[in-house]
């Protein structure tokens, strides 16, 4: 269900209850408390351990949530050839650390459910961990936009309910130079609160709090995101290597290098199972926006081998943004192009379209909750499946005949414009762009009007 005191449709902004005895002086102290207190906090990982600790590896604690219907994979660290005892509720399984103390394990799969006590215990430790929920597991991961804390976003109420189905766990900023063994986070699993939600992704909680509502089973969510960051700081340098994609800088301490990120916040996730991936970057790569489409292709394979599974990704598409002259507003066409043909290519993949959103000078929008309704229905459309959900028209054919071009969209219904059939925001890009009028023909056609019918205003023919 969704969250007490909150009212939501795909689709539509969030109808936000405020109690009128609050008065507006109290309630922007409020705002700026709460705000100012998330500002404090740092995103920066703390340093890894000397050593690893003996026990279960660091995504596993207590308030977790565990990917349902799949097998669940343990592993951890003890002393060289001890028995170590798992279990997960009723299921129970034993193994035996190796020559260098690690070990591995594997319970039977379970459908959603919970609460269950996840225990794992050898001579060396004893690890128990209560709470445990059995669900979907999804991971955010970007740069600043999907960074962006619910705190800040002036569309997402600062109160609400909690919400004991939806975990959180937040993964710090880190960068190492190879595969860190080392999960670092910012405290570990929690229960969706008003409190931790606040420096929490404001996308990716909102996206959870979409999927708790329409399925109705526990979500965990991790976040792992690190603003101003190139995405082949997220793909495993070796991938990049094969593909010829490599770009470091000449700093070799540079974050933005081939791996940097995936070797420190995403490696370290080891064999989690996930029902999914939330994408949302591509900023930081507008600056140089050829082979974009191939980097985004090598982090889904890159990360598909990691988690040693077919991972669904969602990817955000990148909103309207004009910085001209410092980046050409062109720059951000041709890396959502890139984010439309991957998807497009892909077969297991869905495009949230966010064009209509955005600001032509913001880089950071603040509004967040209409993207992240998208991002879920999007999922539930094309992960999940579920037919009666309408995730908007999507390009299937363009046409040009003469002077008049049309292009064709699937839609569940028919194309609907906000004023008549006029429609704005289309150009023609060669060498350079024009603006194109245009108007929706049919049911499902947008067709640029020829000079003759534009300056008629007629209606063109059909081509």
């Amino acid at each position: 269900m969704a969250p007490v005191g909150e009212i939501w449709k795909v689709g539509q902004m969030p109808i936000r209850r405020k109690s009128n005895n609050i008065s507006p002086i109290a309630a922007a102290l409020a705002l700026i408390f709460t705000a100012g207190t998330a500002t404090a906090q740092t995103r920066a990982a703390p340093p890894p351990p000397a050593v690893e600790r003996m026990g279960l590896d660091s995504v596993f604690g207590a308030n977790m949530v565990l990917q349902r219907d799949h097998p669940v994979r343990l592993w951890g660290r003890g002393k060289p050839g001890e028995r170590v005892a798992l279990s997960l509720g009723t299921a129970h399984a034993e193994v035996t650390a190796g020559v260098d103390g690690r070990w591995a394990g594997v319970l039977p799969a379970r459908p959603a459910g919970g609460p269950l006590v996840l225990r794992a215990s050898a001579p060396s430790f004893d690890d128990y961990y209560p709470n445990v929920l059995v669900g979907d597991v999804w991971l955010c991961s970007g740069q600043s936009n999907m960074e962006f804390r619910r705190s800040k976003a002036n569309d997402l109420d600062l109160d609400f309910a909690t919400d004991d189905g939806l975990r959180l766990l937040d993964i710090g900023r880190r960068q190492d130079a190879a595969p860190s063994p080392h999960l670092m986070t910012l405290g570990g699993w929690s229960i969706s609160a008003t409190a931790n939600a606040a420096n929490f992704s404001a996308i990716c909680h909102r996206f959870g709090q979409r999927l708790r509502a329409a399925l109705d089973v526990p979500i965990g969510l991790i976040s792992a995101s690190w603003g101003g960051t190139r995405i082949a700081a997220f793909i495993d340098a070796p991938t990049l290597d094969a593909r010829g994609l490599s770009t470091d800088d000449p700093d070799p301490a540079s974050r933005q290098n081939s791996g940097r990120l995936f070797n420190a916040m995403i490696a370290p996730l080891g064999a989690v199972t996930l029902r999914g991936v939330l994408w949302y970057q591509g900023e930081s790569d507008t600056h140089r926006p050829a082979g974009y489409r191939s980097k985004l292709a090598a982090l889904a394979a890159s990360w598909r081998k990691a988690f040693s599974q077919p991972l669904p990704f969602v990817v955000v598409q990148l909103p309207t943004f004009d910085p001209t002259p410092l980046d050409p507003s062109g720059n951000w066409a041709a890396v959502r192009e890139a984010q439309r043909r991957f998807v497009a290519d892909d077969g297991n993949a869905g495009l949230v379209v966010q064009i209509d959103q955005g600001s032509a000078t913001e880089l950071h929008p603040p509004e967040k909750a209409l993207v992240a309704e998208r991002s879920a229905a999007v999922a539930l459309a094309v992960i999940y499946r579920r037919k009666a959900i309408k995730i908007g028209p999507i390009l299937s054919r363009a046409r040009r005949t003469g002077n008049v071009i049309a292009l064709r969209f699937e839609v569940a219904e028919r194309l609907i414009a906000r004023k008549g059939d006029a429609v704005e925001g289309f150009e023609v890009c060669g060498e350079s762009c024009v603006k194109a009028a245009s108007r929706i023909v049919g049911r499902n056609r947008v067709q640029r009007m020829s000079a003759r019918s534009h300056a008629s205003d007629d209606s063109a023919s059909a081509s």
